[in-house]
C-alpha cells in the first residue's frame, strides 16, 4: 500500500543512451537492398554489386557511405551504375547529384540517378520481391512445357491461378514467379498481384524458354 501510495512522486531515472548515436544507414542500406531486389526480379538484369570508382566520386563530392545507394548492373549487354538516392537527399542535394552524375560520366561511368519513390514504389516492389524469392525454385522442362503448352492453347494470355493450376509442382505459384524471373512469362508489375492477375507469354519460342 505504501509503494502504491507513493508512486510516481521520486522524479524516474531513465538509462543513459547516447543521443548523438544514429543510425543514418538505414535508409541507404534498405533503399540498396530494395533497389537489389528490382534488378534481381527483371528477366535481363544482373546485380554486379558496388561501384567503388562511383563510391570515391561521391565521397569526393561530401556524400558519407550512408548517403546513398549505388549499385553497378548489367542490363543485355549494357553496363551502368544506379544512383539512389533517399527523398531528403534527392530534394536537398539535386545539383550535387547532377554533378555526382557528370563526373561518372567523365570517368567513363553510365549512370542513372533514381530517388527513393521510384525504388520504393508499389506494388512493384512487392511483386519484385516475390519474383525474387522464386528464383531459386527448381522447375523443371516438363513442368515448363506444360505451362507453356497452357498459355498457348488460351491465346499467350491466362490468370495467376489458372497458370498454377497446370503445372504439377509442390510450389505451383512460385514456379509460376520463377518462369516469370526468367522471361518467359510477363506480369504487369504495376497493379497488386492476385489470383486472377493477367499473365502474358513473352514473345519467346517454346524452345527458348525451355
Amino acid at each position: 500500500m505504501s509503494l502504491a501510495l507513493h508512486r510516481g512522486l521520486d522524479p524516474q531515472s531513465y538509462p543513459d543512451t547516447p543521443t548523438g548515436i544514429v543510425d543514418r544507414s538505414f535508409v541507404s542500406r534498405r533503399l540498396l537492398r530494395n533497389a537489389v531486389t528490382l534488378v534481381n526480379a527483371h528477366p535481363r538484369a544482373d546485380y554486379l554489386g558496388p561501384d567503388k570508382l562511383v563510391d570515391s566520386l561521391a565521397h569526393a563530392k561530401g556524400f558519407t557511405g550512408d548517403d546513398l545507394a549505388i549499385l553497378r548492373v548489367s542490363i543485355g549487354r549494357g553496363r551502368h551504375t544506379l544512383i539512389c538516392a533517399p527523398e531528403m537527399l534527392w530534394y536537398s542535394r539535386k545539383f550535387d547529384l547532377l554533378e555526382l552524375k557528370q563526373m561518372a560520366g567523365f570517368a567513363g561511368r553510365s549512370c542513372c540517378l533514381i530517388p527513393e519513390s521510384a525504388v520504393q514504389r508499389q506494388p512493384r516492389l512487392s511483386t519484385a520481391r516475390a519474383i525474387e524469392d522464386a528464383c531459386g525454385v527448381s522447375v523443371s522442362v516438363d513442368q515448363r512445357m506444360a505451362i507453356l503448352v497452357h498459355m498457348i492453347e488460351n491465346g499467350g494470355k491466362s490468370t495467376f491461378m489458372d497458370c498454377a493450376c497446370a503445372i504439377d509442382h509442390p510450389q505451383p505459384f512460385s514456379a509460376v514467379m520463377h518462369m516469370v524471373a526468367l522471361g518467359v512469362l510477363r506480369i504487369d508489375a504495376t497493379t497488386e498481384l492476385r489470383p486472377h492477375s493477367t499473365v502474358s507469354l513473352n514473345d519467346r519460342s517454346p524452345e527458348e524458354a525451355a
